[in-house]
Parts: C-alpha cells; sequence; structure tokens
C-alpha cells in the first residue's frame, strides 16, 4: 500500500509538471482571445485548460483535484478531435500541403484561425505593434468570421503553422475554395497571394465569394510571414502553384493579391497568368504588366498610400475602382463593395458579363 501510494504521488506530480509548464502556457494564450469573444470550442477548450491548470497544481495536495486536472485533458483531446475532423469537413473549403496537393497539415485543422486573428490583433494594438490605426478593423474581423463560421463550420489556417512549421516551396500549405455545385475540373482559377503575417482563410474565402459565383476556383498558396512573394521563395510557391494548376489542365489563371502580396506581384518582372488583380497594395517601383488588371484601393488606407495605385492604374490602363471611405481592410470592412466589382471583372473576363454586369476597362482615379 505504501507503494501505491508513493507511485499515486509521483502521477500527481506528472500533473503538476504538465499544468506548470504546458497548461499555463496555453491558458496565456487562451486569455487572449477573451474580448473575442471567442468561439464556442475555443470557450470549451479554455475551460478545460482552466481545469487542467487549477487541478494539475493541486494535484499533489489533493486527489480530489487531481481528477479534476485528468478530466480537462480529456476535454482538451476530445476539443482537438473535433477540430480535425470538423474543419477537414467544410462546404467548400480545403487545405492541402503544396506544392504535391497531399492530405493538409494536421496543425493546420486545430487552431481556429478567428481566436488568433482577433486575440492577436488585440495584443498587437495593446502592444502599440499593429502600425497606424484602422478604425473598425475589429468589428470587420468579427463580421467576416461570423460569415464564414455561418457558410462553412469550422475551416482550416495555416496562421500558427506557418510560424511552427514553416512554408518553403518543397513543404507549405495551400487552401483551395471551389463552387459547391461543380463536379468537372475547373477552367480558371484565381491564385491569391496573401499579405504579411500569414495566409489567412477569411481573405481566402473572401475573394471566393466573388470567384465562386462566376465558376472560378481560389487557390492561396501560403509563404512565410513577410509575405515577399517577389523573392525567391515566393516565386518558387508561385511557380510551383501555377505548374501544378497548368497540369491539371486549367486554361485561364488569374493572379491576385492583397496587401503585400499585391505589392509583390506589382514587382515581379513577369507573370504568364490572363490577368492581375491587386488589392490594397502597389508598389512604387512597380512594374507595368501588359495583361487585364483590377485595382482595388482604399481613399484613406494608412498602410499602403493611394497614389501608387492611381499611377500604375493609369499606366496598365487597368480597371480601377478606389473606395473613398475605406482604409487598408476594405476586402473586410467594405466586403460588399469589393465583392461586387471583383465578380464583375471576373465575369467580364470569363464571357459572362451579360449575366453579372459589364466591367469596362477604365484608368481612373476614384470609383466607378
Amino acid at each position: 500500500m505504501a507503494d501505491d501510494g508513493r507511485e499515486g504521488r509521483g502521477g500527481r506530480w506528472g500533473l503538476f509538471v504538465l499544468a506548470f509548464f504546458v497548461g499555463l502556457p496555453l491558458l496565456a494564450l487562451c486569455g487572449l482571445t477573451i474580448l473575442g469573444p471567442p468561439s464556442p470550442e475555443t470557450m470549451v477548450f479554455t475551460l478545460a485548460v482552466t481545469a487542467m491548470v487549477v487541478g494539475g497544481l493541486m494535484a499533489p495536495w489533493s486527489p480530489r483535484l487531481a481528477w479534476g486536472a485528468r478530466l480537462g485533458f480529456v476535454v482538451l483531446f476530445l476539443v482537438v478531435v473535433y477540430r480535425v475532423f470538423a474543419a477537414d469537413a467544410g462546404r467548400t473549403v480545403r487545405a492541402h500541403t503544396g506544392p504535391a496537393m497531399t492530405g493538409g497539415r494536421l496543425l493546420d485543422r486545430i487552431v481556429p484561425e478567428r481566436d488568433v486573428a482577433i486575440g492577436g490583433t488585440l495584443l498587437l494594438t495593446a502592444l502599440g505593434e499593429m502600425g497606424p490605426r484602422e478604425p473598425g478593423l475589429l468589428d470587420a474581423l468579427r463580421d467576416g468570421y461570423g460569415r464564414m463560421r455561418r457558410d462553412q463550420g469550422p475551416v482550416p489556417s495555416s496562421t500558427v503553422s506557418t510560424f511552427v512549421l514553416g512554408q518553403t516551396p518543397e513543404d507549405h500549405t495551400v487552401v483551395r475554395i471551389a463552387p459547391a455545385d461543380r463536379f468537372n475540373p475547373p477552367e480558371a482559377v484565381v491564385v491569391f497571394l496573401h499579405g504579411s503575417v500569414g495566409n489567412i482563410t477569411i481573405a481566402c474565402w473572401q475573394v471566393a465569394q466573388a470567384a465562386n459565383p462566376v465558376g472560378v476556383d481560389v487557390v492561396c498558396p501560403s509563404m512565410n510571414w513577410t509575405a515577399h512573394w517577389e523573392e525567391p521563395d515566393g516565386l518558387a510557391i508561385l511557380n510551383a502553384t501555377l505548374a501544378r494548376l497548368r497540369a491539371e489542365n486549367v486554361r485561364r489563371i488569374y493572379l491576385a493579391g492583397l496587401s503585400q502580396g499585391a505589392i509583390g506581384i506589382s514587382r515581379m518582372r513577369s507573370v504568364d497568368v490572363d490577368g492581375v488583380v491587386l488589392i490594397s497594395g502597389v508598389s512604387a517601383r512597380a512594374v507595368p504588366k501588359r495583361v487585364p488588371t483590377l485595382v482595388l484601393h482604399g481613399r484613406t488606407d494608412p498602410r499602403t498610400p493611394v497614389a501608387p495605385a492611381r499611377r500604375y492604374a493609369r499606366a496598365v490602363r487597368a480597371t480601377y475602382h478606389e473606395h473613398p471611405e475605406a482604409g487598408h481592410w476594405l476586402l473586410l470592412s467594405e466586403h460588399a463593395w469589393l465583392t461586387d466589382h471583383l465578380r464583375r471583372w471576373l465575369a467580364a473576363r470569363e464571357g459572362l458579363g451579360a449575366v453579372h454586369g459589364e466591367e469596362a476597362a477604365e484608368p481612373a482615379s476614384g470609383d466607378r
């Protein structure tokens, strides 16, 4: 019996160590989601971590509380299992591992992107690391994630794996969103390049709200958080994505970018695509490209000035739309406006202008 007691105390001290070194850091991360407010699975996850920490830290002195820690571990496991299967069963959003497009990374299905994005924004804002203040950003994020949740349920996301596992030309996450009612291979695809911090699924999904209704898939490859797509690693990932799509006999490819992704596209010397879309970002050192181009920008953008976007639109005779009140995150804050313009432009390229409304090419300095 004495040996059993020593073994029991040893197990409870194991719970203490696990709660201290694993549970407390997890609880701190969960605390960042409180003002979100957190998603249902993160709320349950937080309660389970709390039980694990309290029970684990008190386990050496209280066998009853040790059972609370064990129950917390069980609930944590169940939440992870739920995320793994639920995030892989969304209506149209799928995550793969490129360039081979094999089954997606497990970590991409575990962490709810909404809670990471909102919690991270709150933390960076408090630390003064968010740069120029953009009123309404948190509301736009909450609204966007609410709309995506209602449409898709839980979705995969590469936000955490970008920092934990990295994104390289040989191994990177690719999010693909296709029309729910299409069974044949696509004839046209939008390849969407994310901005800095990483490939957030909400941006990919929002672009798909314009592309999918005209029968166009959206493919969103991931690179590291700097999102310098014009540099060797970024170009390698992009070229691997383009080669994969051409191997699938995709006939038309449109290259779109957001923020740093758009800046990277504008700096590329040449791109073998059928059209270019630049959202909230054009470099002052942009290289003109003689393909159909759509430029969408917010007039009050505090991060990427509007002047280079206007100049580039005039230089390449692009279709240009400028929202008079939008800032940098017009993709979400003015999602209806952006979706309408992008859908019309894609419809015109796809010969569906009569159905979705023609989109004329005009190098303008204001909204059209």
